[in-house]
Formats: structure tokens, sequence, C-alpha cells
């Protein structure tokens, strides 16, 4: 028979292995709320910043300049791409008179045509420079991050601005494989985020492409459906898998 104290001891074991069972099934998953468009711009050119007036925090439209670049020289290019296309054009239209009064011969007015051709051709590439010089917003949002400031001199792929879509948002957390069952699009869940201590809605719009075999989970991804305007990227909290009415 065993003693008194060896039945202590194993009482204890099953009450602390039952105890780390209850709390393993009590745990709630962690997820975080993203922004589904994010960006980090960098530059696309060396050179001196001039505009630079947007700051961390602030809100901006699409299509708003963020950064402009000094170029100077660019402008100059394109002004005397510019002017040589006119001139290039001129002789063209000399030479197709000319060739219809049979002045000039075939050769030279096909070689005026391509040499107006290719001037046109160096105009788009200025244009093209130029259009470096600026960089405009592709969507609309808020600036999370400055890492350049203005008059700063960047090198080509330096990082200058991150900037988010706040306003379309998702949450984003990992699942065991096992509850794929009711990991369904369209399915409904509860987050509680740590920084509001409020629970939402939430549904879920589409798994990750795969099963991790190692830790046997699945990135899930979900919105949510509660109109709220405190929402913001990073913040936190806990999710129930139970259906959310």
């Amino acid at each position: 028979p065993e003693s008194l104290e060896q039945q202590s001891d194993i009482t204890k074991i099953e009450d602390t292995a039952s105890e780390q069972a209850k709390a393993g099934s009590e745990q709630l998953l962690r997820a975080q709320v993203k922004a589904r468009e994010s960006a980090q711009i960098a530059s696309e050119m060396s050179g001196r910043i001039i505009e630079l007036k947007i700051r961390d925090g602030q809100r901006f439209s699409a299509g708003q300049v963020l950064v402009g670049f000094h170029c100077s020289m660019e402008e100059a290019q394109l002004s005397k791409a510019k002017a040589t296309l006119e001139k290039k054009q001129k002789t063209y239209e000399v030479n197709k008179k000319l060739q219809k009064l049979n002045s000039i011969s075939t050769l030279e007015l096909d070689v005026s045509k391509a040499e107006e051709a290719e001037a046109r051709a160096d105009v788009r590439v200025g244009q093209a420079a130029l259009e470096r010089c600026t960089i405009k917003a592709p969507f609309s949002g808020k600036v999370v991050d400055v890492t350049a400031r203005a008059y700063q001199s960047v090198r080509e792929g330096d990082p200058l601005l991150e900037i988010i879509n706040e306003k379309d948002l998702e949450i984003e957390f990992i699942a065991p494989s096992k509850a794929l069952p009711q990991l369904k699009p369209g399915n409904t869940f509860k987050v509680t985020l740590d920084e509001t201590g409020k629970p939402y809605k939430a549904e879920i719009i589409r798994l990750g492409g795969r099963v991790d075999p190692v830790s046997q989970t699945i990135k899930v991804y979900g919105r949510i459906t509660d109109s709220s305007v405190e929402l913001l990227p990073g913040m936190s909290g806990a999710i129930e898998l139970t259906p959310f009415e």
C-alpha cells in the first residue's frame, strides 16, 4: 500500500496537470490589427530633398505630393530635349515638302523622320526623369514614420516615409489547424483589444495559404464589422472563435 506522503504527491501532480489543461483550454488566441494597405516610400533617385512638409501622424490624400527633390538638372535636360524635338520636327516638315518637289532623296527624308522620332523619345526620357523628382501618395492614408528631412541629401533606395491606410484594417492571428472547421470565411468571432478594453464583432475573410507542418497552425485574416473610429494599426488583443452575436 502507498504511504500517505506518496498519495499526497500523486494528488498534487494530478491537480497541477488538471489546472494546466484547464488553462490551456481557456487560453485565448492573440491577434493584431493591421492595415491592408501600407507602403515604405523610398527615394527613386539620388538628390536633395526640397519639399517634405508632412509629419508623423498627418493624413494625406491620394495623389498628394509627399516628397519633392531639387531637379534643376533634370528640368534643363528636358528643356533641351524639347528644343531639339522642335528643331527636328521643323526639319522633317521641310524635307517632306522638298521630297514632293524631288529636291531631296527618299533616304534623306527617312533620316529626318528617324531623327524626329529619336528626339521625341528623348523628351519622354526627360519627362520620366522629371517625374521621379516628386513622390505622390499612391492612396489616401496617414504617415506612421518619417526617416528623412527637408534639405537632406539622399541616395537612390534610401527610405523616406512609411504610410498606411488606417481606414482599411484587418485582424491577423494564428490559430491551431485543428480549429479549421470553425475557420470558414464569413464565420464570426470576438476580439477584445487590450488598448480599448472593448470586445468587437469580427468575421473571417480569408485563411493563409498553408498549414505550418511544424506548429500545426494556420494564419487567419478577419475584419472588425463594428463601426469603430478608435481602432489603430498595431493594436492587439484576444480572440474567441465562438460566434459573437
